[in-house]
């Protein structure tokens, strides 16, 4: 490799998100010639075609590589060039020839377009040659496991090399190699996140560096309040902020999972798909995006699903999902994006397995079959659905290096269930104790806006700034019933006795009422110190406010508790130092002020004061030249006190929680083809407590390492025989948990231990691109997940709550693109 080589960089992009799969991944089916063509003829188009930019003012090589993202192009130029030059961004609709231009303006250099559509650049007036080794782009993604940019989660977006804390982006192509069915799967791909209860499996819930909160999710940058799960059908791609932000103040300090949703296109992109499993599962999607007629300002998208599944432990998914967009683009810049969705899930609260005593008050897992159901004859139903409403307008200023952001959100969940469940085990560790419960008239709304205003300052030392305000409004109301004990059935045989549906003369009914309103003002600030030294500045400040009613509708009592406000004002700071093209070291601190409902048990109700957490994180983030790897590693130290955690349905303070480790993740696409992604994650996390039973402890469910690599290859030769054939495997671990909290006192004795153990799961895939008609093609999918029938505990809810993972799944797919 030559010098200039070593130093050079291409920016390898798909034909922008609009046609990442359909025009590039046609080129593995149809073969390199057809392909080329059709590039040709894309980036032709794209050359007088006008699309509409929104690139923030910075660096020029990151402004390139969202400008090649978006317009669907390659630019290939020495990173000497770029080395230490900034842009003025790029806010409007132009062409890729005017954007590029303006893009460059004032930095000395030229685009020059090559024959085949793509770009390099020139130094103006210089005759130096700046032409590249030509590198063909065909099959799919060149990085196909890799994502760079985490855009509705940051105030400011940039690529997530320059951010000063870890974030991994995982994108939809990943969800669709190995075939996700929920969320889940694609959570345990990153280091120290696993997956918990989420009250039997019909709800998200994961544990982030060792904090769970179920309520943790955001959608395009909003917190997104519910109880049902997320349709991966929507999902362009899931963001997991580690670590707290505090311009976004209220979140675990663990961190967040952003959900990106698909976004309109201008170019028409259609896909519809349907999977099926051996145990049950089918499921069909439709994606559909484009302009509006002929229209170069409006464009739409839209998104469903139907599913209609079992499985392997006899429970059922009913799932509807619908999701319209409409994109708007002014030849002024302003852009106006509306989204609207639907869902209902309807599906079975599957409380696992359950333990049983030993004496002593320890407890082991019952000695059953992994299919086992402990919830005799009722049938545990539960039926959720949501409306949401999302409106962005984002209005350019006279200054081109400013704009005001808006965003709208409203959603109304309703939700009912009927389950029946395990209360205890006598202490012949046979005789069940059971009881039937409901939650009825289940209504969640929520309400969010926010205004901000977001720019750059040309001053001596160059500053980017967002600022603005934000207003959160939450209500949930709800009916809960609970039965009467029932004694009954054993562990080994719990259908012999037949439970009865004792619910309209229930031992406790009750209305519950909670409330939570916040707002806040926040600011989020970049400064450039030098060409190679950044400083990012978070702060905001939130006032919030809970209420709580309940009505005892069986003593006609009634209780009202208003917590009056509370405030904080979080701090952050992020240093980020390139110390060479590539290698950037960070160092972060920040902290999360996160007010907490009125917490709601079965049996128990009290008032928290609001979780305070902070973190100090340090890494290295480096990518190579050719963009080919990309390397993340970070060592943190997290602390969170006032946690409150659900046991068997009860709320218990734990008190605090204090959290060390390491993680180091990677992203490469060695050579054209093969693309691969591997984490690993250690973590130290313990209870800390006024309780001795718990002090010192690791937090249920937490493990001390979690680690995944997956890999694929495509078949891109286009004299191959196999042109069109991908494979990928992948393996997931997870270390040993505990079910509970309380395993062993301070004296090192065990006091209520029962391990949830570790477990190594391998999933196996792969596809085949078929063409059909012009530019249309086809894929089929077959795989096994759970490749050696691995027996595993997935998460504990409590002692009679223990979620089972599922055994060697075969599965097959097929998708059309057209």
């Amino acid at each position: 490799m030559t010098t200039q080589q070593a130093h050079s960089r291409f920016i390898r992009t798909p034909l922008a998100r609009a046609i990442k799969y359909g025009l590039l991944a046609s080129c593995l089916a149809g073969g390199l010639l057809p392909a080329m063509a059709l590039a040709q003829q894309a980036t032709g188009q794209g050359s007088t075609t006008q699309q509409s930019y929104s690139i923030e003012a910075g660096r020029l090589d990151t402004a390139l590589n969202r400008f090649a993202v978006r317009a669907g192009i390659e630019i290939a130029f020495d990173a000497s060039l770029t080395s230490g030059k900034h842009t003025a961004g790029l806010q409007g609709q132009y062409s890729v020839d005017e954007g590029l231009q303006r893009l460059l303006a004032g930095t000395g250099l030229v685009p020059v377009r090559r024959v085949d559509g793509s770009y390099r650049l020139d130094i103006i007036d210089s005759q130096v040659d700046q032409s590249l080794e030509t590198v063909s782009v065909y099959g799919t993604l060149p990085a196909r496991y890799e994502a760079r940019y985490a855009d509705s989660s940051m105030r400011l977006p940039k690529d997530i090399i320059d951010v000063p804390r870890t974030i991994d982006v995982i994108p939809e192509q990943f969800l669709l190699d190995q075939q996700a069915r929920e969320m889940a799967d694609a959570f345990r791909l990153s280091p120290n996140v696993v997956v918990a209860d989420g009250y039997g499996g019909t709800r998200e819930q994961a544990l982030i560096r060792g904090f769970s909160r179920n309520d943790n999710f955001y959608r395009n940058g909003v917190p997104f309040s519910h109880e049902s799960r997320i349709d991966p059908a929507t999902i362009d791609n899931i963001q997991l902020i580690k670590g707290p932000v505090a311009d976004i103040g209220r979140m675990s300090p663990g961190g967040i999972v952003n959900i990106e949703t698909k976004q309109p296109q201008f170019q028409r992109e259609h896909a519809i798909s349907t999977t099926f499993d051996e145990h049950g599962q089918r499921r069909g999607t439709v994606d559909l995006t484009g302009p509006v007629g002929n229209s170069q300002n409006l464009a739409y998208r839209i998104t469903g699903s139907l599913e209609d599944s079992e499985t392997f432990r006899d429970t059922s998914v009913d799932r509807k999902f619908l999701s319209s967009a409409l994109l708007w683009h002014s030849d002024s810049g302003a852009r106006v994006g509306f989204n609207h969705e639907y869902s209902q899930d309807r599906r079975e609260i599957d409380r696992g397995l359950i333990t049983v005593p030993l004496g002593n008050s320890q407890r082991r897992l019952a000695d059953v079959p992994f299919d086992t159901r402990f919830d005799g004859n009722i049938p545990n139903e539960r039926d959720n659905q949501y409306y949401l409403a999302e409106l962005d307008v984002v209005i350019p200023l006279a200054d081109p290096a400013w704009e005001i952001d808006n965003k709208f959100f409203y959603s109304r969940e309703t939700s009912e269930d009927l389950r029946a469940e395990v209360i205890s085990v006598g202490a012949d560790r046979e005789t069940l104790s059971r009881r039937v419960g409901a939650n009825l008239d289940g209504v969640r709304t929520y309400k969010f806006a926010r205004s901000q205003i977001i720019g750059e300052i040309d001053t001596a030392i160059p500053i980017r700034v967002a600022t603005g305000v934000e207003y959160r409004e939450f209500s949930h109301e709800w009916r809960n019933l609970s039965g009467n004990p029932q004694i009954g059935g054993t562990v080994s045989s719990p259908n012999s006795f037949s439970l009865i549906n004792d619910l309209d003369s229930p031992s406790s009914d009750q209305f519950f009422d909670v409330s939570q309103k916040s707002h806040g003002i926040f600011s989020s600030t970049e400064f450039s110190l030098t060409e190679t030294v950044t400083l990012d500045l978070g702060l905001r400040y939130e006032i919030s406010e809970n209420s709580y009613h309940n009505d005892n509708l069986l003593s006609g009592a009634a209780t009202d508790i208003d917590s009056g406000s509370s405030s904080k004002l979080t701090k952050g700071l992020g240093l980020v130092w390139e110390t060479t093209p590539g290698l950037n070291l960070y160092l972060s601190y920040a902290e999360t002020f996160e007010p907490q409902n009125i917490y709601v048990g079965n049996q128990e109700v009290f008032e928290q004061d609001p979780r305070e957490g902070r973190q100090v994180e340090a890494g290295v983030k480096w990518s190579s030249a050719d963009n080919r790897y990309f390397i993340t590693g970070a060592i943190f130290d997290l602390r969170e006190d006032n946690v409150v955690e659900t046991i068997n349905g009860e709320p218990v303070p734990t008190g605090g929680i204090t959290s060390r480790g390491a993680e180091l993740s990677l992203a490469a696409n060695p050579v054209d083809g093969f693309n691969l992604r591997g984490a690993i994650g250690l973590l130290d996390a313990e209870v800390v407590s006024d309780n001795e039973v718990t002090h010192g402890n690791r937090p249920r469910n937490v493990p001390k390492a979690t680690a995944s690599l997956w890999a694929s290859y495509e078949f891109q030769n286009p004299e191959s025989a196999l042109r069109g054939l991908g494979v990928g495997s992948g393996i997931t671990y997870s270390s040993n948990r505990y079910g509970d909290n309380g395993h062993v006192n301070n004296l090192g004795e065990t006091l209520r231990s029962y391990e949830l153990g570790d477990y190594t799961v391998v999933d196996a895939g792969l596809w085949y691109y078929l063409p059909v008609g012009s530019g249309d093609r086809l894929r089929f999918d077959l795989g096994v997940k759970n490749v050696t029938d691995e027996k595993y505990i997935v998460a504990s809810g409590g002692d009679t709550r223990i979620n089972v993972g599922d055994p060697r799944t075969f599965y097959s797919g097929i998708r059309f693109e057209f």
